[in-house]
């Protein structure tokens, strides 16, 4: 299958909503406490922003995208980005990785 602009667009476009919503949550929880704890609410939702992006790039991806084992377990072929490549996934209309060509 070729690579969809449309489709290779809305996931960046979702990323982007995902990653905007995490300090939006931090607000949120921020507004829940007291004053003198709403510094530590953002920085913690923006902590679990960063934990959750390593853990992403480690095991998720591969989690996510890797070979089929059973029905709901994949491999972990691409743990670490291993093996990742611009080529589409199988099967699906989007890259592994978007090239960033500089003009």
């Amino acid at each position: 299958m070729p690579i969809d602009s449309g489709d290779t667009a809305w996931i960046l476009v979702a990323t982007a909503l995902v990653m905007l919503m995490t300090p939006g949550v931090g607000l949120f929880y921020a507004g829940m406490v007291r004053r003198k704890n709403a510094i530590a609410m953002v920085a913690l939702s923006l902590i679990c922003l960063v934990i959750v992006s390593v853990q992403w790039v480690v095991y998720g991806y591969s989690l996510a995208f890797g070979r089929d084992v059973a029905s709901f377990l994949r491999d972990l072929s691409y743990i670490v980005l291993n093996n990742v490549g611009l080529s589409p996934v199988k099967g699906m209309t989007i890259p592994h990785l978007q090239s960033q060509s500089i003009r």
